[in-house]
């Protein structure tokens, strides 16, 4: 049966154009999609490891960097939108989904980068982008972040992500302990207490989370 969750979006980080495309197969671990930004500034790459698992490489608007996601190829087949935020800042930064959830989600995310520049008083995107955030408001080490994410993501694909509210949408944010996983419908949490990377790689062997 075939599925509508066909197209991926992100926006660039030099020109803030919201980019669409269409995801395709990848049937082995030398195949590679690449979104490129019409402007030629950026690109977001999608490759499948060795292990199955579809790695996302996204231009992040707000750190004009990539980040890296790891995620089971069957949370691209779901019917519902998939989120890709920024550790950083949580701006989503990448989406997939189908045609009407990716149009709503990027005037979602035009309005969002608005408020942000607004409140920044900048005139340019380029103006949010790293020479004006402090060092203190940058996490100790991104691949913390990295190695959660997969932890989440992989539980979320096997529905061993349980919430109160049974129809969550979960994201992750630092703390001072670690990160947080949390659900954007109900607001239930789970602490990762991790501060580096080798304690967050503990989290790999776990089986479930249950978020309160």
């Amino acid at each position: 049966m075939a599925t509508k969750r066909t197209q991926i979006a992100y926006r660039c980080p030099d020109c803030a154009t919201a980019t669409v495309g269409f995801l395709g197969g990848l049937s082995s671990v030398s195949d590679m999609l690449r979104l490129k930004c019409e402007c030629g500034e950026s690109a977001l790459d999608i490759k499948r490891q060795n292990d199955g698992k579809i790695n996302l490489s996204v231009p992040c608007v707000y750190c004009k960097s990539n980040h890296s996601y790891v995620l089971s190829p069957e949370i691209m087949m779901r019917d519902e939108l998939t989120k890709f935020s920024c550790p950083y800042s949580g701006m989503g930064i990448a989406f997939i989904g189908d045609d009407e959830s990716i149009s709503k989600e990027i005037e979602n995310s035009a309005e969002e980068l608005s408020r942000i520049m607004a409140s920044l008083e900048a005139e340019t995107v380029s103006d949010i982008q790293p020479q004006d955030v402090g060092e203190d408001s940058m996490p100790p080490d991104p691949a913390i972040y990295d190695t959660l994410n997969f932890v989440l993501r992989d539980l979320e694909a096997e529905g061993e992500v349980h919430c109160p509210c049974d129809n969550g949408s979960y994201d992750l944010r630092f703390t001072d302990d670690g990160m947080q996983a949390y659900c954007k419908n109900c607001g239930a949490t789970y602490d990762f207490y991790a501060r580096s990377v080798s304690v967050a790689e503990e989290y790999l062997t776990i089986d479930s989370i249950t978020l309160k």
